[in-house]
């Protein structure tokens, strides 16, 4: 019997990084980020409790030197601290399957500069996934401190990873791997950043590795097809590559039309919206509908009317696409709808 493994999987195998975008090529949700969560360089999580942050996407001049092998992006992280034990500002990667490089010894290696000479942490920790009475967090993994000056450097740090024998996986998933970078931190994090603290500043990270071994090899550059179809295997749309979601557009929109044959057909208010998705999702996605004309989230458009319409759900939604669209429509089976949609199965 063949097992499916996940390109994600496959590409520790095949390639030495282990992680997707670390060049910073893709920005898929837009070039900068305030909010918490999944918004701005994609497969990065920038995360903050308390404090404050801007991430946006940087642009290395061309021909510079600095930084080798001429990359076009780097990520820029402004965090403003609020003094409070509790607060911190992160970014991280989350890799799929707790699995991924337990009991190996690793190395991380990326480039960095600050406004200023300051230090930040990294970190590695394994989650085990939730559902269930998965074990918990293994945290604090190859904790370091590195200083940075204003002047771009190369960073590195290796460590090995603890074996995941005997622990339990969550019920609902099998946990992940992740690398962190900590840019200031309240005590009540000093285990987990070497007592990094509090600070204000500007950070701005490039060229991201993480790989079997004990050392640092140059960084793997992957086609810009190659990374991109890593990062939708997370989160796909139909805006084109760097136009934010909700952006008035109809570049890249889906058009269909109403399919039922009479108002008391059972599928009463599901147009024809077969959406094949490009590349298989890691799970089952959140999808969100965005209105072409006006750019608001969670309604389309009704083309034979000039209206918009409400996006009650999606049905049929699987790994591999989506079935059909629930409209809050009358019935007229010769109603045409444009519209753009997001895809989110991110970790």
């Amino acid at each position: 019997m063949l097992t499916k493994v996940s390109p994600a999987v496959e590409q520790v195998h095949r390639h030495r990084n282990a992680i997707i975008n670390g060049d910073f090529d893709v920005w898929q949700r837009g070039t900068s980020q305030t909010n918490t969560g999944y918004s701005s360089d994609d497969r990065w999580r920038n995360v903050i409790l308390g404090s404050t942050h801007l991430v946006t996407r940087e642009t290395f001049a061309l021909g510079q030197t600095d930084v080798p092998n001429n990359p076009k992006y780097y990520s820029r992280t402004v965090a403003t601290s609020v003094a409070a034990s509790t607060n911190y500002v992160t970014k991280r990667q989350k890799i799929e399957y707790v699995k991924t490089f337990a009991d190996e010894t690793i190395t991380a290696s990326f480039w960095a500069k600050a406004d200023s000479s300051k230090n930040i942490a990294t970190e590695f920790r394994q989650d085990f996934g939730t559902g269930g009475s998965p074990s918990a967090s293994v945290l604090s993994i190859g904790v370091t401190t590195h200083t940075l000056t204003t002047s771009w450097q190369k960073f590195t740090v290796t460590t090995t990873i603890p074996s995941i024998s005997g622990k339990t996986l969550g019920t609902n998933e099998e946990g992940d791997f992740q690398f962190m970078f900590w840019f200031e931190a309240g005590s009540d994090f000093d285990a987990r950043t070497n007592s990094l603290g509090q600070q204000s500043g500007t950070f701005d990270i490039a060229q991201v590795q993480v790989e079997k071994g004990n050392q640092a090899t140059e960084f793997e550059y992957r086609s810009i097809g190659e990374e991109l179809a890593l990062c939708q295997r997370y989160f796909e749309k139909t805006y084109s590559m760097d136009v934010p979601s909700g952006t008035i557009t109809d570049d890249g929109i889906i058009e269909f039309r109403q399919d039922r044959a009479s108002s008391t057909d059972v599928n009463s208010n599901h147009p024809t919206a077969d959406i094949p998705f490009v590349v298989t999702k890691r799970d089952t996605p959140t999808m969100i509908a965005y209105n072409n004309v006006n750019g608001d989230s969670g309604t389309i458009r009704d083309t034979s009317a000039g209206a918009n319409r409400g996006v009650n759900s999606f049905n049929g939604v699987g790994a591999n696409g989506v079935g059909a669209i629930d409209t809050n429509n009358s019935y007229d089976s010769n109603t045409r709808y444009t519209m753009h949609w997001t895809a989110d199965a991110e970790i």
